[in-house]
């Protein structure tokens, strides 16, 4: 159990500053036994006290931004990507997981080399919002590499400074998980005795997390996103490609 923890306290520290907690927490529940599906589930609920504490020390970035959109993209997006994953067999996810993580690093990474820059004012532009809820959907449905994905759609659509997109990110990651706290629950495809474990874990590691966001340059915490990314995703093609 303690190991348990120990994943989930790192898993959430990796949330706040870039996502894909969830790649640290899930081979540790599939390693106590749990069907694919009810780990990702258990892993996905769990996560949601991380969000909001690491959320909490961003909140004032958002200031008047555009909180409606925001909420109604977040809840909407999460609910209905975890409808989808009831009726998914998770065990498919795996061949689809390193492809996700290094499509999201590379559209990251492309934004930081593009000279029109990845920053502007914060206000929502109606091409960003098919894409965050498309974010949102697969916060729900999945998560793995969230933090990357709405990080990257946030600097494509230069919604707001470097910290104002993490403070996006970490919101709409705080709907999509808290909306699967819901749908997973009345499907009976939660853990509990686990899912409290992890998300004590998740919780002080995502206040941790949050706290770092604060004094890290935002230049290279964007460029150690993509790294983080690249390497998840080249990991997961040898695990489930070799």
């Amino acid at each position: 159990m303690l190991e348990l923890f120990a994943w989930a306290l790192l898993a959430g520290v990796v949330n706040a500053l870039a996502g894909g907690g969830l790649f640290f927490t899930l081979p540790a529940l599939l390693g106590l036994g749990l069907p694919s599906t009810h780990a990702v589930a258990t892993a996905s609920v769990a996560s949601w006290p991380g969000y909001m504490s690491a959320f909490w020390g961003m909140r004032r970035q958002l200031g008047n931004g555009p909180w409606l959109a925001l909420s109604l993209l977040g809840l909407g997006g999460g609910t209905a990507g975890a409808f989808a994953l009831v009726q998914f067999d998770a065990g498919n996810f795996n061949y689809l997981v390193p492809w996700l993580l290094l499509g999201v690093s590379v559209l990251y990474g492309r934004q930081l080399l593009s000279h029109k820059g990845s920053e502007g004012p914060l206000t929502m532009r109606p091409k960003a919002l098919p894409l965050l809820f498309g974010g949102a959907f697969y916060g729900g449905f999945f998560g793995g590499g969230l933090g990357v994905l709405l990080m990257a759609i946030s600097g494509q659509m230069r919604l707001g400074s470097n910290l104002q997109q993490h403070a996006i990110k970490l919101y709409i990651s705080v709907l999509a998980s808290g909306a699967t706290i819901v749908v997973y629950s009345l499907s009976g495809m939660v853990d509990w005795h686990s899912c409290l474990l992890l998300a004590l874990g998740y919780l002080v590691g995502g206040r941790c997390g949050g706290s770092l966001l604060t004094w890290v340059k935002p230049r290279l915490l964007a460029w150690i996103i993509v790294v983080f990314g690249l390497g998840l995703s080249g990991y997961y093609f040898m695990r489930f490609y070799g």
